[in-house]
């Protein structure tokens, strides 16, 4: 046999041989599909089966393949392929701490509403109590407002928004003043420090004060006063003046 005739018989048996393979590589993809349709089947009966293992298996690959894809061309997670972790218990309350308290209060008309709380404890306290706090708190915003925020840009003209804002801030840190004297400095101290500050009870009296109760009813005493200044003649309930008025009123029915 020559070389050409040698070269022309490896070469069928070459195409022989491939044509073999792609037949056997045929047959063995038909019958995946056939073992993959009878595992979808299976599973989908709910039978625990070798082929329904298999379709799960074979699934989860492909999914998987494919979040791949999707995060490599979308590293933002804009398309929400890849879901957010479980924070944790520790990242929760972290979370929760930051976020504004918020509570439902009962307003001067009757109405429930959600207000923001900053400081003290909406809860317990009575609507001019309330009032007061919240007076107060916008005050203080108001007042130590930074210079550079919007409304205090200086104008050429005079007047505008910032004029307004400078004229608000001002009579906002008059009334500060006002309210300081009235209270003197240790109920000043104790209103800043609850209202602005955020120090509420529970902390006070960790740090050194006195218990719960004592410390609730000193502030509530001090809103009360707030109360009168920023809505004069408005009437706040005092438990222990009510007391003492129905002792004395007892003493004069017996005297009478």
């Amino acid at each position: 046999m020559t070389r050409a005739e040698k070269l022309i018989a490896a070469a069928r048996i070459a195409r022989a041989r491939k044509g073999y393979e792609r037949s056997l590589a045929h047959d063995l993809e038909r019958e995946h599909a056939r073992a993959m349709m009878y595992g979808a089947q299976d599973w989908d009966a709910g039978r625990d089966t070798e082929w329904a293992r298999a379709f799960v298996a074979l699934r989860t690959k492909v999914e998987g393949a494919e979040t791949t894809k999707r995060k490599a061309s979308d590293p933002l997670n804009l398309t929400g392929h890849t879901r957010p972790t479980k924070p944790s218990k520790v990242e929760r309350k972290a979370r929760a701490k930051a976020r504004p308290k918020q509570e439902t209060v009962l307003d001067g008309d009757g109405l429930l509403r959600k207000v923001e709380v900053k400081g003290v404890s909406l809860r317990g306290l009575e609507v001019q109590q309330q009032r007061a706090a919240q007076d107060f708190a916008r005050d203080w915003e108001s007042a130590y407002r930074s210079l550079r925020c919007r409304g205090f840009e200086p104008t050429v003209s005079g007047g505008g928004h910032g004029s307004r804002e400078h004229l608000a801030r001002v009579e906002a840190q008059d009334r500060l003043r006002f309210v300081e004297a009235r209270l003197g400095r240790r109920d000043w101290t104790v209103l800043v420090s609850v209202v602005i500050g955020g120090a509420g009870p529970h902390e006070l009296t960790s740090r050194g004060a006195p218990q719960h109760r004592v410390v609730s009813a000193e502030i509530k005493r001090v809103l009360n006063i707030v109360a009168g200044f920023y809505r004069p003649g408005t009437r706040h309930r005092d438990p222990l003046l009510d007391a003492c008025n129905s002792v004395i009123e007892e003493m004069q029915r017996k005297a009478g």
